[in-house]
């Protein structure tokens, strides 16, 4: 994998370290607070987190959130720094482990070392007792509104634990997915409430980026589509271009629609859903749903290909009730 290791710009990385065997030793989580109660190996990785940029300027140790067994956080790196974020994930796994065993830990005083790997070893007797596991999650953006996702991300994190736990059943992967109202043909997966797949009144939603909103074709696909919501008819869509986003966005606003998220990718076995929608699973108003073949695609990624194959299963999946009036929206 290639890193770009220097930027003039602004970039921002987003890490994720789990502790070792996931134990609990980070924080305490409390319902209805927004923020977990640290504990002292958590103590230790803000005491790190903290203080990095004072130590390294070109650093901004911004938005974090640590969870009983996991911790997020998002760092910000200005300049043209030769800066490569598996080194600095080896670093901060070493300088939290040394904090939490009440050692000194030091931040490299020259940019260059956060080129070079550390010295330390990684056999028994090299240090002190491990706090986590020995790989990071680590995501890499230039993007503005991506930045304000992985914050947004990072806030709700406590909340979206709580969701999954007081829902169990609604988080979990199926596959296949047998009923009904699904051709038999193929594997189909999902996760969410199955039975919005039992309505009578399943239309698909397809809006084209032609049409976006503020104009009135846009604006005209849009309102057919949410009133059909709000008359109780559950939408199957991809909710991914400019106007199926905006349709999103209205149809959370009516108190009791649901609706079927269809993915232009196979789910993956370990299928971790984002914030929204971790929200809307959780309340029972949405299940994300995959067709057969959508493993041909990459997980994840909206590709023109997979898009077309997701409408052309929603289409099918609505065949049957044509002559109930469920047309396209």
């Amino acid at each position: 994998m290639k890193f770009p290791l220097i930027h003039t710009g602004m970039r921002f990385f987003f890490f994720t370290f789990a502790t070792e065997g996931r134990r609990r030793v980070l924080s305490r989580l409390e319902r209805g607070v927004a923020r977990p109660a640290l504990l002292p190996a958590g103590v230790a990785v803000s005491a790190v987190w903290r203080g990095l940029h004072a130590a390294e300027p070109a650093f901004t140790a911004s938005d974090w959130v640590a969870m009983p067994d996991h911790v997020h956080l998002l760092l910000i790196v200005r300049g043209a720094v030769a800066f490569n974020p598996l080194v600095f994930a080896r670093w901060f796994m070493e300088a939290t482990e040394d904090a939490a065993a009440g050692l000194e830990w030091h931040v490299p005083t020259a940019s260059a070392r956060w080129m070079a790997p550390s010295p330390r070893g990684d056999g028994e007797g090299d240090g002190p007792p491990r706090l986590w596991a020995r790989e990071a999650y680590v995501e890499i953006s230039f993007d503005g509104r991506q930045l304000r996702a992985i914050r947004r991300y990072i806030r709700l994190n406590p909340a979206r634990w709580w969701w999954k736990h007081d829902h169990p059943d609604r988080f979990v992967l199926i596959r296949p997915l047998r009923h009904p109202r699904l051709p038999a043909s193929g594997a189909w997966s999902g996760m969410g409430d199955a039975t919005l797949l039992s309505s009578p009144f399943l239309y698909p939603v397809r809006l084209s980026q032609g049409a976006p909103p503020g104009t009135p074709g846009g604006e005209a696909a849009i309102a057919a589509a949410v009133d059909r919501a709000r008359r109780g008819w559950v939408p199957l869509c991809g909710f991914l271009s400019e106007a199926e986003r905006e349709f999103g966005r209205r149809l959370r606003d009516l108190p009791h629609a649901r609706w079927i998220k269809t993915v232009p990718y196979g789910l993956p076995a370990r299928c971790d859903p984002g914030v929204e929608d971790s929200r809307w699973l959780a309340a029972g108003r949405e299940l994300l749903l995959a067709a057969p073949g959508m493993e041909a695609f990459p997980p994840w990624q909206a590709t023109r290909p997979g898009c077309l194959a997701m409408n052309a299963a929603n289409a099918e999946l609505c065949a049957g009730l044509e002559g109930r009036g469920a047309g396209r929206a």
